[in-house]
């Protein structure tokens, strides 16, 4: 079952975004299960998973589905080309993953009806029992997952994964759809999500600081759950005031120890006055939790 504290993994580039950091994902996945994830979303949106090629996806896949954690993987493997998706769905699947987290085709003005096509003929595609999660991040794509292709899909999809901003969506999700298992996106939201009945998170600061969600998600109601929240929304508005991939790889570098790593253009990276402006208001933001 995908439940818990899910980092939207981060992948660690070369110098000027240039090549995979190999050996740097191997580093930042065993920090994380360090302490206590069990299981990790490569591949998305706070992944660069679109700035990525299929060789370059399949091999971050190859090196997680090695890694001596034998930490569980939600690979990202939506693609705007339905035949590049159902590709590197099935390389996943061949690797052992957990499941497959799969965003709407993005560029073209897509129907709902469309959407359930594009969703429908990849799970055509797909052995029946694998766990397909659908994607909802508008924000991104431009492409909603609408309640029709939830229900369309049916039991044939695990659940869905609600990065569109709105906990009350989330919510409705939720109470609306109870056999599958909805993922909420966003940091800023957990303790409502679990307070909802949400099972799991896949965000992007549980890259940095997971043990803020998981406490969370043991007591969403308590005191000390209310302090990690207030703690997650503040570095998320944080976050949001700099370009967002090299702010959180640099607060990795600042939190873990690792080695800073780049981001791939179009991406930007921080300037030295963003950066020391990041370490500067983050450090203020830790002292007071």
């Amino acid at each position: 079952m995908i439940e818990g504290t899910i980092p939207a993994l981060l992948t660690p580039l070369a110098a000027g975004g240039s090549e995979v950091d190999l050996d740097g994902l191997d580093e930042h996945v065993a920090w994380l299960a360090e302490h206590g994830v069990r299981c990790v979303s490569p591949l998305g949106s706070t992944g660069e998973g679109p700035s990525l090629s299929l060789s370059e996806r399949m091999r971050v896949l190859e090196r997680l589905g090695r890694h001596p954690s034998r930490i569980a993987l939600l690979a990202g493997t939506g693609c705007t080309s339905l035949p590049e998706t159902i590709e590197l769905s099935r390389g996943a699947l061949e690797l052992g993953v957990a499941g497959l987290l799969v965003a709407p085709p993005s560029y073209y003005a897509v129907t709902t009806a469309g959407t359930t096509a594009y969703f429908t003929r990849l799970l055509d595609a797909l052995p029946a029992d694998v766990q397909v999660f659908v994607y909802h991040i508008p924000s991104l794509t431009g492409v909603p997952i609408e309640d029709e292709t939830l229900r369309a899909l049916g039991p044939r999809i695990a659940g869905a994964k609600d990065s569109g901003g709105d906990p009350a969506h989330t919510a409705r999700w939720v109470r609306d759809h109870p056999g599958l298992t909805i993922l909420s996106g966003s940091d800023a939201a957990a303790a409502a999500h679990y307070a909802a009945g949400g099972r799991a998170t896949i965000t992007m600061l549980a890259n940095i600081v997971p043990g803020e969600l998981d406490r969370i998600r043991q007591d969403p109601g308590g005191t000390e759950a209310g302090h990690a929240q207030e703690f997650l929304a503040a570095v998320r508005a944080l976050v949001g005031e700099f370009p967002r991939h090299a702010a959180l790889k640099h607060l990795l570098h600042l939190v873990s120890g690792l080695p800073r790593s780049s981001v791939r253009p179009p991406l930007d990276e921080l300037t030295p006055e963003q950066t020391n402006a990041l370490e500067t208001r983050f450090t203020t933001l830790r002292g007071e939790r």
